[in-house]
């Protein structure tokens, strides 16, 4: 799920809220304008959920609650959501959302077909693949991403040499190792992390590149690894995954300006 499908679960969530009684009328009108989901600290010990919201900290004022108190009723009308495991309330408000392992995942679909322009902007042009090229300076921030691109590269193509599939019925929701949750929550945040630091370029590529570091992390194998094994189903999940952060990484380096290498 994307940002602005959490917000749109969110508003409806509010909006039944309003008209059960259980939230003043004005919360119809949905949460204050701007982001309302960011990713949940993958650097914090312990962190198990995908989703942080401190929503209820800018909206109780407004609607004369305390920030726990409204929390807790968002928090309850979402847990009966079908896309949501889990939800948490932190005593500040702040409220933690834990995905079905199926919703966090639709993610990777969304990518592959919007890919011409997924986390782009109006005249980025065409995403610039090339064979071998990139920032020699190993100080270029930006060049972590591109290692990163090209070893992505090199793990798509050993795994389809190993014979290792792309099939729409991979099973998706297999991809619940918590390198895996990262990136696919980071892949729905990009957009929205770069929209939001919209001619801050220092903030821009450091988008990028937490992205990039986050496909690094992320080490579990996409194709067999003992010689005459079969791919199993997950390698074609893993492969899928694999394709949308090749995708996400280029066109994020492509709104950067820099080239994504195949090969480095």
């Amino acid at each position: 799920m994307t940002p602005e499908q959490l917000r749109a679960l969110l508003e409806e969530v509010a909006a039944q809220a309003a008209r059960t009684g259980d939230l003043p009328d004005e919360a119809g009108a949905g949460p204050p304008a701007g982001p309302v989901f960011r990713p949940a600290d993958t650097r914090a010990a312990g962190v198990v959920a995908d989703w942080v919201t401190p929503v209820a900290q800018r909206w109780a004022p407004r609607l004369d609650l305390a920030p726990r108190d409204l929390a807790r009723v968002l928090a309850q009308a979402l847990t009966l959501q079908r896309p949501v495991a889990a939800v948490e309330v932190a005593p500040s408000g702040l409220v933690a959302l834990t995905l079905e392992d199926w919703a966090r995942s639709e993610i990777v679909p969304r990518v592959l077909e919007e890919q011409d322009h997924y986390a782009l902007v109006d005249g980025d042009g065409r995403p610039e693949i090339v064979e071998a090229a990139g920032s020699r300076d190993p100080d270029d921030p930006v060049r972590a991403a591109q290692l990163a691109h090209a070893r992505v590269c090199r793990i798509i193509r050993n795994a389809e040499a190993a014979g290792v599939e792309r099939r729409s019925s991979a099973r998706l929701g297999e991809l619940t190792h918590v390198a895996e949750r990262h990136l696919l929550v980071a892949l729905a945040d990009l957009p929205q992390r770069l929209d939001r630091h919209a001619g801050d370029a220092v903030q821009q590529r450091r988008a990028v590149t937490d992205l990039a570091a986050l496909a690094d992390a992320w080490d579990h194998p996409v194709r067999p690894v003992a010689v005459g094994v079969h791919p199993a189903p997950i390698h074609g999940a893993r492969l899928l995954l694999a394709d949308a952060v090749r995708i996400v990484l280029r066109n994020g380096l492509t709104r950067l300006g820099a080239a994504a290498p195949e090969r480095m």
